[in-house]
């Protein structure tokens, strides 16, 4: 049995090879042809990859820029969005997502928060859910050990360092924990769509409601609410209305 499952070890091993060395031959490819000016064939490969389930922020990043240099702004936003979701506070992706929406006609000016709201929103987006995650196990763990070293150490000066730093440690882990739970909730309870269709936004979930107001693509708004094809959707400025679920795409 041993010897069957070192067999088998070795041939999963050995195709995770392989599948890394095709990743890595068909990005490398796919920014090749960026290099070149081919955002076309880029883009058919990352398209490919994504169209096979595979995520990342490198692969939406990438998807942004080829879609951004041959002008379709809806979606460049909409993958640079995507990244930013897995890589939060990347300055690279912020850049590009910033000349990105700048493109888009009628921006939306969002409603100042409160300053603590923002303070907090941009801390925890320093790093991903999984960083704050493995920050959090890795201060648990050393909070742990000074513990031990606190209980079993016979130096009065030890003891006290121990039980000081063991307490920050612990309060840290539990902060980092808090923040990997924020940024997972973000993730996978994420309300927010992208424009592709520029659409008058009704007072109603009809065609004959009274028009409110326009939005242009690829403008961001949050999903509040669906009924059949339509989408009841919020805009950064507070403004509320329903457009054609086929005129947006979520995140």
């Amino acid at each position: 049995m041993k010897k069957y499952f070192i067999i088998l070890t070795g041939i999963v091993f050995s195709l995770n090879i392989f599948a890394n060395d095709d990743l890595k031959t068909f990005t490398d490819s796919a920014f090749n042809y960026y290099l070149e000016g081919d955002y076309d064939n880029a883009l058919r490969i990352y398209s490919n990859l994504y169209e096979q389930d595979y995520s990342s922020a490198d692969l939406y990043y990438n998807m942004g820029n080829c879609y951004y240099k041959n002008g379709d702004i809806a979606n460049a936003v909409y993958f640079y969005e995507k990244a930013h979701i897995l890589k939060p506070g990347d300055k690279d992706i912020d850049h590009n997502l910033k000349i990105a929406t700048s493109n888009i006609r009628n921006k939306v000016e969002k409603i100042p928060e409160v300053f603590y709201v923002t303070w907090y929103n941009n801390f925890i987006s320093i790093m991903s859910s999984d960083s704050w995650a493995v920050i959090s196990i890795v201060f648990f763990v050393t909070s742990l050990l000074l513990v031990i070293l606190f209980l079993f150490s016979r130096k009065i000066i030890i003891r006290k360092t121990g039980f000081i730093l063991g307490i920050i440690f612990f309060i840290t882990s539990i902060m980092s924990f808090i923040f990997a739970k924020s940024q997972a909730h973000l993730i996978n309870n994420n309300t927010y769509a992208i424009v592709f269709e520029p659409s008058m936004v009704k007072s109603s979930p009809s065609e004959d409601s009274m028009n409110l107001f326009e939005i242009n693509e690829g403008l961001k708004v949050e999903v509040i609410d669906s009924i059949n094809i339509w989408i009841n959707v919020r805009l950064a400025d507070g403004k509320e209305g329903w457009v054609p679920g086929k005129n947006i795409k979520r995140l």
